[in-house]
């Protein structure tokens, strides 16, 4: 017996030492989760085939009102675009979710990112899955360390997803709309 509660709070004393070298290695990481799990946010749905690559800064403000859309330039290679719009929101077409980014280039909408939390990996994809069936294509090797699932929507545009939920906890999947107009610049899609 007593040889169990020595194992026992060795595996606690792992726990706690992982945990803690985790939070110390990724704080912004950690920071993000704490305040997604302390803050009351807003739900955001938006059906993927009703993104378009037309809007602009001023339509996502006001389609998104319910949300705090804040708006920065981007310095060059900084992020997509040359503008960036981001909200926190508390879920995602009914699956939990950290954040919207809205990346806009020429003013323009060209990419749209959501975070989805470690624990909901399985569940965004489920939500995926349920809006547009199964991925049209799915990489076997990682590309960049990532391998994802894509869709091809109607309306030109594209939808990516990590194939595999991070090893580390304190990272998060992103679903990722492309535009048309972007995948036709850079080529989502092996001809």
């Amino acid at each position: 017996m007593q040889m169990v509660r020595k194992l026992l709070s060795l595996s606690l004393l792992a726990t706690l030492l992982l945990a803690a070298w985790l939070f110390a290695a990724f704080p912004d990481h950690a920071r993000e989760y704490r305040l997604y799990l302390m803050e009351d946010r807003a739900p955001l749905i938006l059906p993927f085939d009703q993104v378009s690559q037309e809007w602009t800064e001023d339509d996502i403000k006001r389609r998104f009102s319910s949300l705090a859309v804040r708006c920065y330039d981007n310095r060059p290679g900084e992020y997509l675009g040359t503008r960036s719009c981001f909200a926190d929101i508390g879920s995602f077409n009914g699956h939990p979710a950290m954040n919207a980014s809205f990346y806009l280039t020429d003013g323009r909408l060209s990419d749209l990112a959501i975070n989805v939390p470690w624990w909901a990996h399985g569940k965004a994809f489920g939500g995926i899955v349920e809006a547009l069936g199964l991925p049209l294509s799915s990489q076997d090797l990682p590309y960049a360390g990532v391998r994802l699932h894509g869709w091809k929507l109607a309306n030109g545009s594209s939808l990516f997803y990590n194939r595999d939920r991070p090893l580390n906890p304190l990272e998060w999947s992103g679903i990722h709309w492309r535009s048309e107009r972007v995948c036709q610049r850079q080529r989502c899609w092996a001809q």
